[in-house]
C-alpha cells in the first residue's frame, strides 16, 4: 500500500519552465500548429490581443508549461504578428515555393516557414542566420531531416531576395 506522501508525489504534475527563445519558438510552433485545426479557422480571424493571450494561457496549461516573462512576451508578439500579417506571410511563402504547391507542404513545415518569415520580416533585430537556423532545428525535431534543406532554401531566399538582407 502506498503512503499518502508517495501518492502526492506520484500525482504531482511537473511544470516545465520555458525561458529561452528557442523554447519559446518551439511553444509558438506547437500553439500555431494546434491553431490550424479546422475548428479554429474562422475564430482566428476575429481574435484580439486579450483573446490571443487567453488562448496561449490555456494551451500552455494543457502542456504543463510555464513561460517566463520574456518568453511570454516573445510568444505573444509572434502569435499576434502571424495572425495580423497572415495573408502577407502566405503570399511571400507562395512566391518562394519553386515547383511546389502550398497544399503539398506538411502543416508543420508550413507553420515553421510562416514563423520564420514573420521573424525575418518583422524582427530585424534578430540576425537572419539565427532565425533560419532555429527554423531548421524545429524542422529536424518536428518533421524530417530532409525538411531542413527545404526550410533553409526557402527562408534563405526570402531573407536575401525579399528582404534584401545579407549578413
Amino acid at each position: 500500500m502506498m503512503s499518502s506522501t508517495n501518492l502526492k508525489r506520484q500525482n504531482k504534475i511537473r511544470i516545465k519552465v520555458v525561458n529561452t527563445k528557442r523554447e519559446a519558438r518551439e511553444f509558438c510552433l506547437q500553439f500555431l500548429y494546434h491553431f490550424q485545426l479546422p475548428a479554429f479557422q474562422e475564430q482566428k480571424k476575429e481574435l484580439d490581443s486579450v483573446e490571443i493571450f487567453n488562448r496561449v494561457q490555456e494551451f500552455k496549461q494543457t502542456l504543463s508549461l510555464e513561460l517566463t516573462a520574456d518568453a511570454q512576451a516573445f510568444v505573444a508578439t509572434m502569435v499576434k504578428g502571424i495572425l495580423q500579417h497572415h495573408q502577407e506571410l502566405e503570399e511571400i511563402l507562395v512566391k518562394y515555393l519553386k515547383n511546389w504547391k502550398l497544399s503539398r507542404i506538411s502543416k508543420i513545415e508550413h507553420t515553421i516557414l510562416i514563423m520564420g518569415i514573420q521573424e525575418l520580416k518583422y524582427h530585424p533585430e534578430v540576425p537572419g542566420k539565427v532565425v533560419i537556423n532555429e527554423a531548421i532545428e524545429l524542422g529536424k525535431k518536428y518533421s524530417t531531416k530532409e525538411s531542413a534543406a527545404f526550410i533553409n532554401g526557402i527562408l534563405d531566399n526570402v531573407f536575401k531576395q525579399e528582404l534584401n538582407r545579407n549578413e
